[in-house]
């Protein structure tokens, strides 16, 4: 564990769409993947996407987790902050870095 992994006090479920063979017939289903893996959720910047003189603010969000956690792109994740809150994410790009990786997310639901 990197000093940088201690910090992250969140944990997240990672879902994962699978298709499966029953008699014959496949199917497509989301499966619990990982349980409990050790992230960091965080909010990025607010940015203008307003025309026309009117503002439109829209919030970024990323998600840090260790290089050796299986999460791709199109995965959907639950995570858990510190204080018990239970955020719904959809994962988009990941980059890795030399001892973690960074993840752009959007958030599920209203808010």
């Amino acid at each position: 564990m990197t000093a940088l992994q201690r910090l992250w006090k969140d944990r997240m479920d990672i879902y994962r769409w699978e298709e499966t063979e029953i008699d014959g017939v496949t199917t497509s289903s989301e499966v619990l993947k990982y349980s409990g893996v050790k992230c960091h959720y965080s909010k990025g910047n607010l940015t203008d996407t307003g025309t026309d003189g009117v503002p439109t603010l829209v919030n970024s969000y990323s998600l840090f987790c260790a290089l050796e956690t299986d999460l791709k792109e199109g995965d959907r994740i639950e995570v858990t902050q510190r204080n018990g809150r239970v955020v719904k994410l959809s994962v988009g790009e990941g980059f890795p870095y030399a001892d973690h990786q960074e993840f752009s997310v959007k958030r599920n639901g209203t808010v």
